[in-house]
This record gives C-alpha cells, sequence and structure tokens, in this order.
C-alpha cells in the first residue's frame, strides 16, 4: 500500500468518523478543515521522509559504483600484467 492510498483511506475514515459522524448537522468545509490540515501536515512528513530516503539510496548506489569501477580497473591492471607475463615467458 503506497503513501497516498493510505493517507487517502485515513482521509476517508476521518471524514466518516468526524465530520459526517452527525447526519443531517451541517458539514462544512471549514468543520473538517482541521483534519485537513493534520492530514497535510501527515502528507508532507512522508514525502519527506520518502525524498530523504531516495536520496540516501542514490548516495549509496554511487558510492558503490565508484568500488565497482575502482575494482574493474584493478582486475584490468591484473590481467595486463599477467599476459605481460605470459608474453615474456615465451
Amino acid at each position: 500500500m503506497t503513501i497516498i492510498e493510505r493517507l487517502l483511506g485515513l482521509a476517508v475514515g476521518a471524514l466518516l468518523a468526524g465530520c459526517a459522524a452527525n447526519p443531517g448537522a451541517s458539514t462544512a468545509a471549514a468543520d473538517c478543515s482541521a483534519e485537513v490540515d493534520r492530514l497535510n501536515a501527515q502528507l508532507a512528513t512522508e514525502v519527506a521522509e520518502r525524498q530523504r530516503m531516495t536520496r540516501i539510496a542514490m548516495r549509496r548506489e554511487e558510492v558503490l559504483r565508484k568500488q565497482l569501477d575502482a575494482m574493474k580497473s584493478i582486475e584490468r591492471g591484473i590481467l595486463e600484467r599477467e599476459d605481460r607475463v605470459r608474453s615474456e615467458s615465451r
């Protein structure tokens, strides 16, 4: 379940439980503004957390890519050295 789906479920639940709990009562937008504000704040918090986690994952991926490139370079050096030794021994 994605963040949006979860928050949408919370919003619907909040509206059904809080704002629409009194059938026949006026349910103007102002009646639910506190709940909407709370859900907006929660959504902003979760979006910021997801962005932070994405940045961390991207930095880790870059570090791993650099390590892989370094290992490939070392491997190429070893293979070249082995080829030179083989060609010199003939």
